[in-house]
């Protein structure tokens, strides 16, 4: 029997492109646990540009509301959008 997901995480938070901080809020899906490795997808939403310029990047950091801060890869956006759609690795070793 498999176990329902959990709900996703929602808050607000910052988001670091190059050196610069923007504000942004997020969504984000942990999923299951694999040797110590947890994934994650979600989504956030800031100034379009913030956006379309951490698409361009590829790799940010997403500092969350309770402190920490994840590496995160910019796998998704629309040109012109606020949001922007990412993927992560969580080490819970």
């Amino acid at each position: 029997m498999t176990r329902p997901p959990k709900p996703a995480r929602i808050g607000h938070g910052e988001l670091t492109i190059a050196r610069q901080i923007h504000p942004v809020s997020f969504s984000i899906h942990v999923l299951a646990s694999h040797r110590g490795l947890r994934g994650a997808k979600g989504g956030i939403t800031g100034e379009p540009d913030a956006m379309r310029e951490a698409f361009r990047q590829g790799r940010v950091r997403l500092a969350l509301d309770d402190g920490k801060a994840l590496d995160v890869s910019i796998v998704a956006h629309a040109e012109g959008s606020a949001t922007a759609y990412f993927e992560a690795a969580i080490d819970e070793r």
